[in-house]
């Protein structure tokens, strides 16, 4: 399970672990791109859960995006 919010999951995209999953990311023309630019099927929403990944949008998604990681760890 791996996990990661605002503009963290560039970084993912980056590495090559979010291509050809869902995502999100904090919302700027950047970020946006560079999750596309990787492979990554980029979602507007506060949190993505694909497969064993979660990523969060933004800060005011943190309580839903630890809510998702809890529970994705109860299925590791």
């Amino acid at each position: 399970m791996i996990s990661a919010i605002c503009i963290s999951p560039v970084v993912l995209a980056r590495a090559g672990i979010l291509n050809g999953n869902e995502s999100t990311v904090f919302n700027s023309p950047d970020t946006v791109d560079e999750l596309k630019k990787h492979g990554a099927v980029y979602q507007d929403r506060d949190v993505v859960v694909s497969g064993r990944i979660v990523t969060g949008k933004d800060p005011k998604s943190a309580e839903a995006f630890g809510k998702a990681v809890l529970k994705a760890l109860k299925k590791v």
